[in-house]
Formats: C-alpha cells, sequence, structure tokens
C-alpha cells in the first residue's frame, strides 16, 4: 500500500491542494484564517483558563498552554478521522470512473488536516516563547523530535481514515457512530488533564492507556510542552499503533474495495 500511494503523490498532492483551496474559496482571508483560529482559540483560552477560573493543576502551568499542545495534534486526528471516513460518499462521481484509485481519498483527508496543523505550529510555538519569557519552564530543544510526532501520527490517522471511508460506503452510520467514539475519546485522552494529575485515581490511569489516542498526544505534550525527550516505551507504543492502524486498515479497505462503485 505504502509504495503503491508513493507512486499516486503527484495526484495526492493535486487533490490536497485543490481540498485546500476549495476550503478557503471565496472567503476574505484565505489561508489567514489558519493562523487566525489558533490564535483566537489560545486568546479565549487564555482569557477562560489563565484569568478567570486558574486551574491548579500539577505539571500544567501556564494551562491554556498546555491545553493547546495536546488539542491541536487531537483536532489533527479527530478532524481527519470524519473527513476521511465520507471522504468516498463525497468523491462519489470520482469513485465511479475505473481508473481513479480511491484509496487516495482518505488520504488526502489527513494531508489537508495536517497543512491546518502545520499552519497552527507556529502560534504554538509563540505561545511557548511567551510562557518562557514569562518565567515559566516550558518547551526546549526537544521540539527538534515533532517531525518525529508527526512521522508517527501520520499512518494512524490514514489506516483509520481508509477503514473507515470503506465501512461508511456499506454502512452509511460510521461516520455517526464516529462521532460519538471521538467525543468519548476526547475526555479519556490527557488534553484537559495532566497525566501527572491522575495519580490518585489509579482506575482512570488504567482506561485511558487503553484508549489508542492517549500515546500520540502524550509524544505531542512532552516535545512541545515539558522540553523532554518521550521515553522509548512511549515511542514504542505509538509506533506500534501506527503499524497496526496502517496495516489493518489497508487490508480492510483491499477487501471491501471490489464492492465500493457498486456501493456508493
Amino acid at each position: 500500500m505504502v509504495r503503491y500511494l508513493l507512486s499516486l503523490r503527484g495526484l495526492i498532492g493535486t487533490l490536497t491542494s485543490r481540498e485546500l483551496k476549495a476550503r478557503y474559496r471565496g472567503s476574505l482571508l484565505g489561508f489567514v484564517w489558519s493562523l487566525a483560529n489558533p490564535l483566537l482559540l489560545l486568546a479565549v483560552y487564555t482569557l477562560v483558563f489563565d484569568v478567570i477560573f486558574k486551574p491548579r493543576m500539577a505539571g500544567a502551568s501556564p494551562y491554556s498552554v498546555f491545553l493547546l499542545t495536546g488539542l491541536f495534534p487531537w483536532i489533527w486526528l479527530s478532524t481527519s478521522l470524519i473527513e476521511a471516513t465520507s471522504s468516498l460518499l463525497t468523491n462519489a462521481a470520482l469513485i465511479r470512473k475505473a481508473v481513479f484509485p480511491a484509496e487516495v481519498l482518505p488520504v488526502v483527508a489527513v494531508l489537508a488536516n495536517l497543512v491546518h496543523f502545520l499552519f497552527a505550529l507556529p502560534i504554538i510555538l509563540g505561545a511557548l516563547v511567551v510562557a518562557r519569557y514569562l518565567g515559566y519552564s516550558v518547551g526546549g530543544w526537544s521540539i527538534l523530535l515533532l517531525p518525529a510526532c508527526i512521522a508517527v501520527l501520520l499512518p494512524f490517522a490514514a489506516g483509520i481514515g481508509l477503514a473507515l471511508a470503506a465501512l461508511n460506503v456499506h454502512f452509511k452510520d460510521t461516520r455517526d457512530l464516529l462521532q460519538n467514539l471521538l467525543t468519548l475519546l476526547f475526555f479519556l485522552t490527557p488534553i484537559l488533564y495532566p497525566v501527572a494529575g491522575l495519580a490518585h485515581l489509579p482506575w482512570l490511569l488504567r482506561v485511558m492507556s487503553l484508549n489508542p489516542g492517549t500515546p500520540f498526544v502524550r509524544l505531542f505534550q512532552e516535545t512541545l510542552f515539558y522540553g523532554r525527550v518521550p521515553d522509548v516505551g512511549l515511542w514504542l507504543q505509538a509506533a506500534g499503533l501506527a503499524v497496526l492502524a496502517w496495516t489493518v486498515g489497508g487490508w480492510i479497505f483491499r477487501r471491501l474495495s471490489p464492492t465500493l462503485v457498486e456501493a456508493v
């Protein structure tokens, strides 16, 4: 599957560019929204959580910056899965063309949202710089490992996206089930709270460890917010899930691909 998709990299690049342009076509600010939205989120979270509520959580100060370092990767993952799930039905006209490789559509959804995540990175980095200037011990040279974090999350999201896209063609309620599941998993992922703050709730730690999104979010938090190199066990857990998701997702897509055209 990897070699086949690499041979289609030109098509994937074209479709990804088309997807990004279509999203902002007709808007006044265009791609500036990719910076404006995360900047607005940062401002709102800083006001609500660092000024009004001022939550006291061990290892999560400033809280608004901690929140962003876990929230943005989650937004990339969750939005990619939702859009990938409906990508085949949305592009049914393309699917019906016998020579069109349907598997590129879920991958394009993931890559388009990766671009949005990359556009949001300057806001995160700027927030880290400001936090360090204000005396908080956040960030560091571990940010150089950010490409590795992206590299393990990308096949995880793409693999699940492939499986969900094929399943959604045959079972139209797949997208609705996914949205409800993502809502549940959001609160079972250490985005709103640090892992260090759950020492008194060992049962919740065990449940959270079963969430496949947890190791990926923690990689970004360790690399960006805490400024330390994630331990080997966390890397292996994330890489193992990525390989598993890509392998199983590709297998499910190949098994269902012969019936996609007649089902869309």
